[in-house]
């Protein structure tokens, strides 16, 4: 949570020191909070630099700002860049993250509120259809099987 905010913040171009007032930061975390910012800022660097035309979803996982340990499972389980990830979650035939092992909730929250900065989480824009999703009934096609033939 802090670190969205300290992005937020460092975005608005405070220094580091005025976002550690802000937010009642000890030392350690607003140092853990600037790598974690420089590491991410370094690897669009590169990225950019390597090939002009490539996105946020080229980002390898490695060079992300999510912990360690999370970055070596999600590498582990076979994700390579930021895209994979994306599309793992927009494929509703798959599994979700928390089925990965040693991957809870807390660490899918972490993944997503990542992809929602990037504007890579796959979100619904039809309500009519994430509704269907989960009340199948409602479907025209199921109303219609659902009247008794005479």
């Amino acid at each position: 949570m802090n670190l969205d905010q300290a992005r937020h913040l460092r975005a608005t171009g405070l220094s580091y020191a005025q976002i550690r007032q802000t937010l009642g930061l000890s030392a350690s975390q607003i140092a853990l909070i600037r790598r974690r910012l420089k590491r991410t800022k370094a690897a669009e660097t590169r990225l950019r630099r390597k090939e002009p035309a490539m996105t946020a979803r080229d980002l390898p996982i490695g060079q992300c700002i999510l912990p360690p340990d999370l970055r070596k499972r999600l590498t582990a389980a076979g994700f390579r860049t930021l895209g994979d990830l994306e599309a793992r979650l927009a494929d509703p035939a798959l599994p979700g993250l928390e089925t990965l092992p040693a991957i809870g909730p807390h660490r899918v929250g972490l993944i997503r509120r990542m992809l929602e900065h990037f504007d890579l989480l796959p979100g619904c824009d039809d309500l009519k259809a994430a509704i269907e999703d989960i009340f199948p009934e409602f479907r025209d096609d199921a109303a219609i099987s659902l009247v008794p033939a005479s």
